[in-house]
């Protein structure tokens, strides 16, 4: 490894093994001395021969503070320091501060940075599902006041809602809390939509979600998706993206008066046209499984738990959670989770080689940017494949 990529590699990992900021600044001083050859070679191992006073003075410290530093970093296993009697070093006597013990350590840090990385990415979905949870529940909670008023379960629920962390309480939370969390978020939403569900089934308004049971039907798709021929042409208008993240406080009647724009965050239109049934029957086993997951504790089938099942296939796919942001952002949620469920199923049709699903995802944004997307015209051609296997 070159001396820089050494170096690059230990100011990622430093917080996991006990090395501090300022101990880090010393390490980067001593190790700069060092021939970046000694790096590379079985020769002599790479060493600073710069005495505490002379890394203070570069440093721009007091040279108690070095004695501090170097005593951290030996405990943390990046150096090993070896000196005169009275605390001297040089070369002509083989004296100083080596870095072979760093160099040995090379491949578990490497590992260990890759632990680092794959908890990142994990927290940074967590945080991407709890803010989907936080769109739909304050969507749903809109249209619960205007069914219901301020009911005594719609009150539980915005109060357990206003008790949530806000989005930047996230980031400092550890990864089992925030997986915690998400859960209890997730319950929350399903508890919000499946009483917002029966209020409108018992006051026999329309659905705005198929709810039934997954069960095969005879409609015909492409009649359903081609009715209307301007629908079938363009991509459906994306869903605002939520910017801002402050908790709620007051009564539940108080969020009446928020963005109307997010009282339909909760529904899909083009769920509505296609059907919760025949979107399942769309998705890749791996995908149902995450649907069926969500089942387990709902009513039935929702647009959250298409959301939610498109965000839990984003790792196994090895979709960087910056491609999902991204979707998001430039289509909506809606149309970012038909993208995934799309690419989703290709990947999983031998037919179809898809070498990079992240690519494939980006690719549709760009499309989309671009005006040649058709997001329907997708589904119709994997309703087809499906049908030519049955």
């Amino acid at each position: 490894m070159e001396r820089d990529g050494l170096v690059a590699l230990i100011d990622v990992i430093a917080p996991l093994i006990g090395v501090g900021a300022a101990a880090m600044a010393t390490f980067r001083t001593m190790i700069a001395m060092t021939r970046p050859s000694a790096f590379k070679g079985a020769g002599e191992p790479p060493c600073c021969y710069l005495s505490q006073i002379e890394i203070a003075r570069k440093r721009a410290v007091a040279p108690s503070r070095i004695r501090r530093h170097e005593a951290e970093l030996v405990s943390a296993g990046l150096i090993r320091k070896c000196t005169m009697a009275n605390g001297a070093r040089s070369g002509h006597s083989g004296c100083g501060i080596f870095f072979d013990v760093v160099i040995a350590r090379v491949q578990e840090f490497r590992e260990l940075k890759e632990r680092l990385e794959a908890d990142r990415k994990a927290h940074g979905r967590l945080r991407g599902m709890r803010s989907s949870h936080k769109r739909h529940l304050k969507s749903a909670l809109l249209e619960l006041v205007e069914t219901c008023g301020e009911a005594d379960e719609v009150q539980a629920i915005f109060e357990a809602f206003a008790q949530w962390p806000s989005a930047q309480a996230l980031h400092r939370m550890s990864l089992d809390d925030l997986a915690a969390h998400e859960a209890e978020a997730n319950d929350l939403c399903g508890a919000a939509l499946d009483l917002l569900h029966d209020l409108l089934k018992s006051s026999a308004r329309p659905l705005e979600n198929e709810r039934s049971h997954i069960q095969d039907t005879t409609q015909d798709f492409n009649t359903v998706l081609c009715n209307d021929e301007g629908e079938a042409q363009n991509l459906p208008p994306a869903t605002p993206v939520e910017r801002r993240d402050a908790t709620p406080h007051g009564a539940a009647c108080c969020i009446e008066n928020k963005d109307r724009a997010q009282s339909s965050a909760h529904k899909s239109k083009l769920m509505q046209q296609i059907g919760g049934a025949r979107l399942y029957h769309l998705c890749s086993e791996d995908m149902q499984v995450w649907v069926n997951i969500a089942l387990q504790k709902r009513s039935g089938l929702d647009f959250h738990s298409f959301v939610i099942a498109a965000q839990k296939r984003l790792p196994e796919l090895g979709i960087h959670p910056s491609a999902w942001r991204e979707a998001v952002e430039s289509l909506g949620e809606q149309n970012a989770t038909f993208c995934v469920l799309i690419t989703d199923a290709k990947v999983a049709d031998p037919e179809i080689p898809i070498l990079s699903p992240g690519g494939y995802l980006r690719g549709m944004v760009r499309a989309a940017r671009t005006g040649s997307l058709n997001i329907i015209g997708s589904l119709i051609g994997l309703t087809e494949r499906n049908r030519c296997r049955a």
